[in-house]
């Protein structure tokens, strides 16, 4: 059996010497132990793997030619048996290369003994003392028993290698080899796991949803703010919209070398923790660029925890962000983004917060703060932390001054300019801005879909065409009539009583103005009476929009619908006729080709002796006999308008139903097309339906603007940062026919008809402007006087005004002697007035605007009965301007289509009262008319109207049966 020779960490030789039994296994020239270095490893051939001589085997060293191959005895690191215990059987033999020098005398300290085991099994070479080396002979180094002496086979012969030794003799060599490849093989791995880590980490596909929070603002047409969407106050700009002095403030303060770094700044982080070292100005300096901030309150997914993984992958997106983005594209997301105190997200919501000015607005100074702010946005805007921000805002400066934007003498001059508290409210100043941002908020929910997260963080910029002018100029219109109603003896009740209009561009139907209600809480009533509570506000309904969403009967101003029908189905104006008898029995739309019958009396009320047939009166008995379309309009003939409706409105109400529609009308909020449903009732024609303000407004201006129907709306753009705007819903398209020119020459020939309600003798003579600008208008009244209208137009504006009870069709509530006056009720006094009133400060000043010449086309109808075509020769009275002739003899006997005259210049404020002595071609106090007895210009006429500031027409009227009357 042998022993391992790394075992050992010795080095030793065959001395030669022989023992008993036992022959040098070098011929005697050395000791009885080989040769064999075992920091060098293995020996020649003949060894085994593990150190082992193998005893069968010969070994003689190759490079030792007549060295002999036989050995007696144990050869070189073999264990040989002792003297005394020989081993039975052959002897071993060996193949050691025996040394040509004379043998040593004495042996050395480092020379092998063997000495038997205690067992007497095998023997092993004994460890030498660690440290000490042979002897190298007396010829020293390179002596006979040197390393080239005679005997040594260090030089002689290739030395051996023994498995696993050098890790037993350590030296300060090995060791600093060993430490330096250990770090060297974490750094390479290090390395490699940020290489593999960098690649892994993705930049963020989407931006953190709080950052891309931000209100959605509302902007008049002429810039002033109407109000916010959503409780972050940020507001995204452009970079183009960043002044550059806000920007080198900002960089002065964060990151003076942003556009010369990548993503980090490892010379920013060293000098910040340098600055932390020192102390600084008290604060603690940090070491992330801006790339870094952007980064960590921008995309979601990074996060702000203080972790060493966080802050890994921070640095890795920032490094990505930085070479995937332009320098200009992080900055502009970083302003927009940060978080600046006081609820501001973003430098514009900041310029805003603290100095009530846009960001493009502010000084150096004011910049510099703002910039100053971004160290600590929690603390430094609040009082007691000033004299820190102070000295954070001349780091700023000084730091503007080293990059070469700001000279040191501009920096020394400039005062700290104090921090205000101007944070936005929701709601802008004016008293009708909450309507108007409720009507933005519906039209973004209806016409573009948006969801309320994408109005209330959406950070849109979304502009109105509310004119803050015209706006200001209806308030007053509306305040300043309700003064003069309110100092009757029948003033206005606002607990039930309730004013709404609308100004409507035509060319667009954009709303221009509205008088939606006196104020929210919290509001001076009308901009400038005694502030509305929430108590008081729940009493008068004040946050009811009146203008667009709350519903009334409007009375005959519904007419124009019906002759828009008769129009489009080929029906001339001019030439054709209409049936104003009064108290007729009209008959239902499936009979379209029937006249209609008498009315006759059941008690008070009237009745028709077929089924299926309505009975309708018109407002006064002169007023009875056929009229021309103009005429009945001007007049608001009941009949006239009802007998058309069951003409021209098809088999249930369709014909009728579709071009309300068209007009832009919601007809089953309406009642016409559910609900009640009233499309085939002859009552539709007298304004029985309920539309709002609004929808007649839009109406009229389709009428102004040639047939053109746009719908009505208040936005006229959404734009968003850094996205293209979103494109407009406006929808248009021409009511009558699909050939423009046909379209425009049917819409001109109801505009010819509309345009005598504003004369002596129509409904609404008070409406007449000053500068002789014709209008096409119509008046509307509900029974009971429970709401009137008044809707006038010029070719560039399209006003409607209502004024309305809470109670429609029932209940005790009433217009009957608003402001002192019996017709008070009426669409044509002060719904009118209040029309006039806006139209002499507004429309006047834009000059004279002719609507079109009208074409005529179509075919006459004529309505009356052949029977009835001529006028009766015996004078039909009106229950005012009695006995009072077309001739002036009180006969009646004229053409019963004349335009009437008047007694008095309508210029005048008050007209004295006919005594119905006509005398003669309609003059005279009590004027003839055509209608027989005084007609309605003795009654227009003839009669004093205390309280308004143009004459009235004072008209008896008799109710109708069922629905609202006209007038």
């Amino acid at each position: 059996m042998s022993s391992k020779a790394d075992d050992f960490d010795v080095r030793y030789r065959d001395a030669g010497t022989p023992g008993p039994g036992r022959p040098a296994a070098d011929e005697g020239d050395r000791g009885n132990a080989g040769d064999v270095d075992y920091d060098l490893g293995y020996d020649s051939p003949g060894w085994d793997t593990q150190g082992f001589r193998r005893p069968e085997t010969d070994f003689v060293d190759s490079d030792e030619s007549g060295r002999s191959r036989d050995m007696e005895r144990g050869g070189v690191g073999t264990a040989v048996r002792p003297d005394h215990d020989p081993a039975p059987g052959p002897r071993r033999e060996a193949s050691q290369a025996s040394t040509t020098g004379p043998a040593s005398d004495t042996e050395e300290p480092t020379q092998l003994n063997w000495e038997a085991e205690a067992t007497g099994s095998l023997w092993a070479p004994e460890a030498p003392a660690r440290g000490r080396r042979a002897s190298r002979g007396p010829g020293g180094p390179r002596g006979p028993r040197g390393l080239s002496g005679p005997g040594r086979r260090g030089v002689d012969r290739p030395r051996v290698k023994v498995k696993g030794s050098w890790w037993r003799h350590w030296t300060l060599r090995k060791a600093l080899g060993v430490l330096l490849g250990v770090i060297g093989g974490f750094v390479v791995l290090g390395a490699v796991a940020v290489a593999v880590a960098y690649e892994q980490t993705p930049v963020p596909t989407a931006a953190m949803a709080a950052t891309g929070y931000s209100q959605s603002v509302v902007y008049s047409k002429n810039g002033a703010l109407i109000g916010r969407f959503g409780t972050t106050n940020r507001e995204m700009l452009t970079r183009s919209q960043i002044p550059q002095t806000m920007i080198n403030a900002v960089l002065a303060a964060e990151d003076r070398n942003f556009y010369n770094e990548g993503g980090i700044s490892p010379t920013g982080i060293v000098r910040a923790a340098y600055s932390d070292l020192r102390g600084g100005d008290g604060a603690l300096q940090g070491g992330s660029t801006i790339t870094q901030e952007f980064v960590r309150q921008y995309y979601s997914g990074i996060g702000t925890q203080q972790t060493l993984t966080r802050k890994i992958k921070e640095i890795f997106v920032a490094m990505k962000v930085a070479k995937e983005k332009s320098k200009d594209w992080i900055l502009t997301n970083y302003l927009n983004t940060i978080y600046l105190g006081q609820g501001a997200y973003g430098i514009e919501a900041a310029a805003q917060t603290y100095y009530g000015r846009h960001v493009s607005q502010l000084s150096i100074a004011q910049a510099a703060v703002i910039a100053a702010i971004i160290q600590q946005p929690s603390n430094y805007p609040l009082p007691q932390y000033r004299a820190q921000l102070e000295n954070r805002w001349r780091y700023v400066l000084n730091g503007m001054v080293q990059m070469g934007t700001l000279t040191a003498q501009q920096a020394a001059a400039m005062k700290f300019p104090v921090p205000s508290n101007y944070v936005p409210q929701s709601v802008g100043p004016d008293v009708w801005d909450p309507y108007v941002l409720n009507m933005v908020y519906n039209e973004l929910t209806d016409i573009y879909h948006f969801t309320k997260s994408q109005i209330y963080n959406g950070g849109y910029v979304i502009r109105t065409s509310i004119d803050d002018k015209k706006m200001a100029a209806l308030y007053a219109a509306v305040r300043d009539n309700l003064a003069t109603i309110d100092a009757s003896a029948f003033p206005f009740h606002p607990t039930y009583m309730h004013v709404g209009a609308v100004l409507e561009d035509p060319a667009t139907g954009a709303i221009q103005a509205l008088y939606p209600g006196p104020g929210y809480p919290g509001a001076k009533y009308n901009g400038t009476g005694k502030v509305i509570t929430v108590s008081y506000c729940l009493k008068i309904g004040c946050q009811n929009n009146m203008a667009v969403y709350r519903r009334e009967q409007v009375g005959s101003s519904f007419k124009p619908y019906i002759l828009s029908a008769a129009v489009k189905q080929g029906m001339n104006v001019q030439t054709s006729t209409l049936n104003g008898y009064n108290n007729l029995c009209i008959p239902p739309d499936s009979l379209p080709s029937t006249y209609p019958d008498p009315a006759t009396m059941a008690g008070t009320k009237l009745a028709c002796g077929k089924p299926s047939y309505y009975p309708v009166p018109n407002d006064s008995a002169a007023e009875n006999g056929p009229y021309t379309p103009q005429m009945a309009m001007a007049l608001s003939i009941n009949t006239a308008y009802t007998d058309l409706w069951h003409t021209v409105a098809g088999n249930g109400g369709a014909n009728v139903v579709n071009l309300v529609q068209e007009f832009g009308v919601n007809t089953d909020a309406a009642g016409i097309t559910a609900g009640p449903v009233m499309k085939d009732q002859a009552g539709i024609a007298l304004g029985q339906a309920s539309l709002t303000v609004g929808e007649q407004a839009t109406m009229l201006a389709t009428l102004a603007n040639g047939g053109v129907y746009h719908n009505a709306h208040v936005i006229t753009s959404i734009t968003q940062n850094n996205a293209p705007p979103t494109p407009l819903k406006v929808t248009s398209y021409p009511v009558f026919s699909s050939d423009p020119t046909q379209n425009a020459n049917m819409a001109s020939q109801v505009q010819y008809a509309m345009s005598k309600d504003d004369a002596p003798y129509g409904t609404a003579p008070v409406s007449a402007m000053s500068n002789g600008q014709e209008i096409i208008a119509k008046t509307g009244t509900t029974n009971s006087a429970q709401s009137a209208f008044f809707i006038g137009a010029i070719p560039s504006q399209a006003l409607a005004v209502m004024i309305r009870t809470d109670q429609q069709g029932q209940g005790w509530q009433t217009l009957h002697n608003l402001g002192g006056n019996s017709q008070g009720g009426f669409g044509g006094t002060w719904p009118a007035t209040i029309w006039h009133t806006y139209s002499e400060d507004m429309f006047v000043p834009l000059g004279v605007q002719p609507f079109p010449t009208p074409v005529f086309t179509g075919s006459a109808w004529n309505q009356v009965p052949p029977g009835l075509r001529k006028v009766a020769k015996k004078p039909k009275k009106h229950d005012q301007g009695q006995n009072g002739g077309q001739n002036g003899n009180g006969n009646g006997n004229g053409n019963p289509f004349p335009w009437p005259t008047y007694s008095c210049d309508p210029s005048v404020v008050t007209c004295q009262p006919g005594n119905g002595n006509g005398n003669g071609g309609g003059g005279g106090n009590g004027g003839g008319g055509p209608f027989g007895g005084g007609g309605p210009v003795g009654a227009a006429l003839g009669g004093v109207i205390v309280g308004l500031p143009l004459w009235v027409r004072r008209r008896g009227r008799q109710r109708a049966k069922d629905g609202p009357e006209a007038s």
